[in-house]
């Protein structure tokens, strides 16, 4: 993406500006909040800028989009010349803690005045609430065993949400945030049924030495996300990791609700659930996060949005 400003030349051109404007991380916040923002303050008039399209101008903010944000914010907080400008950075790992389970020490969203942080890792973990879920994933599955693989979906999601977390905490460790999907197709999937559903991931070893370190890592954070809360495991892991797990997790559903009627049709369902484009499941989920948002669902960035609604009275 070409480059539109410098930091400064960023600051100066906000203090000229007589529009609210909120400046996130990336392209994919971008749309995120336009879209809430949209939807709960229509009559605000406003613009969203990205981060990815300022220049840093130090080793942390070279390529540091969260970084980038936290250093105009340090500079213009306490200027009211710049009382209109918001910003939203992605929370990561901030304030939590991680011992024999993971504590969220934050509890509630963290701001400083204009500066929002969102409530979980990412944007995308507002997304991670079973009827969003559900409903997004329902929308983009033509399968007729859906209705069964939404069922399995709901009983397993806690245990797929501490799975993420255990995969998100390992990447952490080893400086591989990116990794974890390569290594968990929907086949590694097991799905056991019964009063309770239950989920494993069987992930191959002996492939390669990283990948199995990855794993040994992964197993001892899975067991520090066995004991630590859903909500919790919610909030930590990343955003993006998440999306895509949940997809694969889903089209195991798929496959596990049809295996007894018809293997052959239930592994297509599965397959091309899993070819869906993960802009296309953000999408749905998005959307659907957004109609929760207007029946009156409280789960966004809340200190944002009622900064903004003041700034504009």
């Amino acid at each position: 993406m070409e480059l539109k400003y410098d930091l400064p030349k960023y600051i100066t051109m906000t203090k000229m500006s007589g529009k609210i404007r909120v400046l996130v991380e990336g392209k994919d916040d971008r749309g995120h909040v336009l879209n809430l923002l949209s939807a709960i303050c229509p009559s605000v008039k406003f613009k969203v800028d990205t981060a990815l399209e300022i220049r840093g101008d130090c080793n942390k903010t070279k390529n540091n989009n969260r970084a980038k944000i936290e250093k105009i914010h340090d500079h213009c907080k306490a200027k009211t010349s710049h009382r209109r400008l918001f910003f939203l950075c992605d929370r990561e790992f901030r304030n939590f803690d991680v011992a024999a389970v993971v504590t969220d020490q934050a509890k509630q969203h963290e701001f400083d005045g204009n500066l929002t942080w969102t409530l979980g890792h990412s944007i995308e973990n507002y997304f991670l609430n079973v009827s969003m879920l559900a409903e997004g994933f329902r929308y983009l599955s033509n399968s007729g065993y859906k209705t069964d693989a939404v069922k399995v979906f709901r009983e397993i999601l806690g245990d797929s949400l501490r799975i993420i977390a255990a995969l998100t905490l390992a990447a952490r460790e080893l400086g591989c945030a990116k990794y974890p999907p390569s290594i968990a197709p929907w086949q590694s999937f097991e799905i056991s049924t019964g009063e309770v559903g239950r989920l494993v991931l069987k992930g191959a070893r002996g492939v390669d030495s990283f990948q199995d370190k990855f794993w040994g890592v992964y197993d001892k954070f899975y067991t520090v996300a066995s004991s630590t809360s859903e909500e919790v495991c919610a909030r930590l892991c990343r955003g993006h990791t998440a999306v895509i797990i949940l997809q694969r997790v889903f089209a195991a559903c798929l496959y596990n609700a049809g295996l007894a009627d018809d293997e052959v049709s239930s592994r297509h369902d599965a397959n091309v659930f899993n070819n869906i484009g993960e802009a296309n499941i953000s999408s749905a989920l998005s959307e659907a996060w957004i109609k929760h948002v207007e029946a009156g669902c409280l789960d966004y960035p809340l200190p944002l949005v009622e900064s903004i609604y003041t700034a504009s009275a």
